[in-house]
This record gives structure tokens, C-alpha cells and sequence, in this order.
């Protein structure tokens, strides 16, 4: 019976609707999943750490329909690129939010579709772009996505590679321009007159916050050299192994709880921030699956243990 109303409450809060059919079949999903959400915050809780996990928007999928949110595959080569050379920060203490600064557009939500590179992308893109003293822009991740040939639109790709695309374009598509269309997972052809009526977001260069990490072995994490980066050129893109994030509603995770293997990439965000004075010293990361995940659209990774695998391919704009 609690289970049952817990459902019901899910679906009120989440829009979701069923055939008589498929009720049954989502209702038993959810009950399995609220068992590994139990299970869960009690290994965490007697751990001793402070994550916690609950009923988010996917809590009646499976783990193979919940891969259908994420959008970065291990396999593909990245590019070799220039290392951040600029000066660091003494990570150890203090915190900083692009938020403070003003640097940060609305939290997206790139929906059932994968591609969650191109929203990355876009926000550091975003970021740079204001970080340079343009105005604040909403950019177009569908104009990446569905013109971006390198990269496979809603079956995943690399920020990286979303960047060569943009500097070839010449720029972006405000987001009211070229809005959003694949989130029921259908890439789309490129609309050229919508991809030619750029309003920004040039980019010239981009490099790796750190020495990037493929294949088997992880990197270690440059705690100093990811913080400088954010302070003086603004969001980093990256790529790491979100499989344990579907029922993630707050509190730091940690590499307990998810791989920092090149191998086990399988979305990308954006890294915004960190707090170097909290109990467990953290980074903060935007996501791209709305407000309503996590902490309002954002997860703490525990910083120091490159958790996650933020630190293997930390992509930032260099040059606007």
C-alpha cells in the first residue's frame, strides 16, 4: 500500500501517464527500485557518508531505459589538446561558484535523448562567452546536435568534438532561435537557415584543465590546476561514469560509489564549482535532467579522488 502511494505521488509530481498495460509493468519497476534506494542509503549510512539517494524522475525505469539519459561512449578517441598552464589555486580551502559571478544559465533538460554532450558543450560554451563580457545567451544545444556530423545526436558524442563543430559554424543559434526537439530521442536533420542565424558563442581554442585520461587507467586529479580553471576561464566540460546518479537527491558523493575508469564514461556535465571548506570538501557539477534531479539540477562529487572520472577529459574553452 505504501508503495502504491508513493507511485501515485511520483506520477502527480513527475507528469507521468500509462496505459492500463503498461501501469502494471512501471508500478512493478518502481517497486524494485525503491528497494535498491533502501538498500542503498543504508550501505551509505552505516558507511558514514552523507549521500542520499530517493525517488527522482527515473524511478520507473530500468537500468537499460535509464541509459537512454546519458550520451558519452568510452570508445570514442578523444582529441590530444593543449594543458591549462595558467595559474592555480590553492584548492585546499575557500570555495567558488560560477553562479557568483553570474556566469550560469538555467539548468536543462536534454529529456530521453543522448545528448547530454551537446548540452555540455553548450553550457561552457555559454560560460566562456559571458566570462569574455558578452551578454548572457541561451545557446542552442539542437543546433549541435542535429548538425554536428562528427558526433551521432541523440546516440552520444564528445563536448570536445561538439567545440570543432561551433568554431567551424562560426558561432551558435540563440535557443529560442533552434529550441530543443529531440527529447523523445529523435536526432533531427540540421535546419540550416536555423544554424546560420548565429548570435555568439565563437569559439577560437579550447584545452584540458589536466593531463587526459582514456583506455584503462584513470587520471590523477589536479585538484589545484580544474579550480584555477574555473576562476579564470569560467565551466569545464566533462565526461564521466554517471550509472549510480538515476536515484542521487543529495549530499557528496563519493568514488565509492561510482568509477573514475576512462572505461566507464557514460555522460557528460558541467563542472561549475566547489566548496574546499564543507565536512567532505566537494565539487559542483551541473546536469542536464532539470531542476526536479538532484540538487536542483546539480550533484557534489567529493573532490581530491577525481570521482567520477571528473578529471579524465576536462575540456574548457580557452579562447572566445
Amino acid at each position: 500500500m505504501l508503495a502504491m502511494t508513493s507511485f501515485e505521488s511520483f506520477k502527480t509530481v513527475h507528469g507521468k501517464t500509462y496505459s492500463e498495460d503498461e501501469h502494471d509493468k512501471r508500478f512493478g519497476i518502481f517497486q524494485a527500485n525503491l528497494e535498491k534506494i533502501a538498500a542503498k542509503n543504508a550501505a551509505l549510512a552505516e558507511a558514514g557518508e552523507d549521500q542520499v539517494h530517493g525517488i527522482t524522475r527515473f524511478a520507473d525505469l530500468t537500468e537499460d531505459e535509464f541509459q537512454f539519459f546519458l550520451g558519452v561512449d568510452a570508445n570514442i578517441k578523444a582529441p590530444k589538446m593543449e594543458i591549462f598552464s595558467g595559474e592555480t589555486v590553492n584548492a585546499t580551502s575557500g570555495s567558488y561558484n560560477l553562479a557568483d559571478d553570474n556566469l550560469l544559465t538555467a539548468v536543462k533538460d536534454q529529456e530521453q535523448c543522448g545528448s547530454c554532450w551537446a548540452f555540455s558543450a553548450t553550457e561552457t560554451i555559454e560560460t566562456a562567452w559571458i566570462k569574455a563580457g558578452n551578454k548572457m545567451t541561451e545557446f542552442s544545444p539542437q543546433q549541435i546536435v542535429s548538425c554536428d556530423s562528427k558526433d551521432a545526436g541523440c546516440n552520444g558524442g564528445l563536448p570536445t568534438q561538439a567545440f570543432d563543430y561551433v568554431k567551424g559554424a562560426g558561432g551558435m543559434a540563440s535557443s529560442s532561435a533552434y529550441p530543443y526537439t529531440s527529447g523523445t530521442g529523435t536526432t533531427g536533420t540540421c535546419d540550416s537557415a536555423k544554424e546560420s542565424a548565429t548570435v555568439g558563442g565563437t569559439v577560437s581554442s579550447w584545452a584540458y584543465a589536466q593531463d587526459a585520461c582514456q583506455g584503462f587507467s584513470a587520471c590523477k586529479e589536479d585538484t589545484d590546476a580544474i579550480a584555477g580553471v574555473l576562476k579564470a576561464h569560467g565551466g569545464i566540460s566533462i565526461a564521466i561514469d554517471a550509472s549510480e546518479w538515476s536515484s542521487y537527491t543529495g549530499g557528496v558523493m563519493t568514488s565509492t560509489s561510482c568509477s573514475s575508469s576512462p572505461r566507464k564514461m557514460d555522460h557528460a556535465v558541467q563542472l561549475v564549482g566547489y566548496n574546499a571548506d564543507a565536512d567532505v570538501p566537494y565539487w559542483i557539477v551541473r546536469n542536464s535532467w532539470n531542476t526536479s534531479w538532484g540538487n536542483d539540477g546539480f550533484i557534489y562529487l567529493k573532490m581530491g579522488d577525481n570521482t567520477c572520472g571528473i578529471a579524465n577529459l576536462a575540456a574548457y574553452i580557452d579562447s572566445i
